[in-house]
């Protein structure tokens, strides 16, 4: 076979993955028919672990749905495909590159271990966006309440700790956010010498039309996202206050918010497309 297609094995926070838009160039499918197959074989894929996906930038600054699948989903998804030469061939070439990255990640000199300056350091920042006060709310009081009793109003929160709040996924938040048009999603790459390979980071920014609701903390010692400052998108406590009223519509709609996701996604599309 030409030119045999060698997938990128990503390192993030779910570990080591595979995105289904690698799994589609590799196996010669179009992308949607691999998030379709995900989609039917869910149940199976999750014994594994449970399918992580995130929102990347697309074509003509659309956003794009992807599935990040562990060692052992990847390897399941590719049995359910028809096994043609190059399916045969990206099966051996996804599981080699996911052995070489285990090798090359096991050989690299391990990190510093924490101090108890560091660990002290920890605490206060996960006490400052509100981690740990999450877990003092009655289940049933109104969540509006957490806003007033616990923030100030130069407050700025995380996505994280928003969702935690909220008792949504913080993934599901950020999606939710996107397809209504709330924020978008910007991805670049970057080569790593010291991995070796493609490096893809993701920056959120605000419409202007929410701009009371977010906030933008500048990154100067982080490297530069094509050729601009790095920033880390916030929330501001209006915010909070309206985020939790834009979740309960979708999650008195639909159940929940995760149900509600792949809607927002169908209508953000067709929106786009019109």
């Amino acid at each position: 076979m030409n030119n045999p297609i060698v997938p990128t094995i990503e390192h993030n926070g779910f570990g080591l993955v595979v995105s289904s838009e690698q799994i589609a160039e590799g196996a010669g499918v179009q992308h949607k028919n691999v998030l379709e197959s995900i989609s039917t074989h869910t149940a199976k894929l999750e014994r594994f672990g449970q399918v992580a996906f995130e929102t990347r930038a697309g074509y003509n600054n659309s956003q794009v749905r992807v599935a990040l699948l562990n060692e052992p989903q990847s390897t399941l998804l590719m049995t359910f495909m028809r096994n043609t030469d190059q399916v045969a061939e990206f099966k051996a070439n996804l599981v080699e590159a996911f052995f070489k990255m285990a090798q090359q990640l096991s050989s690299a000199p391990r990190p510093a271990e924490l101090t108890r300056s560091d660990l002290a350091r920890m605490v206060l920042e996960s006490e400052s966006e509100k981690l740990a006060l999450s877990s003092k709310i009655e289940a049933d009081a109104p969540k509006v309440n957490f806003w007033d009793t616990y923030c100030s109003d130069d407050d700025k929160l995380s996505f994280r700790s928003v969702a935690s709040v909220l008792k949504v996924g913080e993934q599901d938040l950020r999606e939710c956010l996107i397809f209504t048009e709330w924020i978008y999603s910007e991805s670049r790459s970057r080569w790593s010498d010291s991995k070796q390979k493609k490096e893809y980071r993701n920056r959120y920014s605000e419409f202007s039309h929410k701009k009371p609701y977010f906030d933008r903390v500048q990154n100067a010692d982080v490297p530069r996202f094509g050729g601009e400052l790095m920033h880390t998108l916030k929330i501001t406590i209006p915010g909070a206050e309206a985020i939790q009223r834009h979740v309960a519509k979708f999650v008195d709609e639909y159940g929940s918010l995760h149900k509600a996701i792949p809607f927002l996604e169908t209508r953000y599309n067709d929106k786009k497309a019109s």
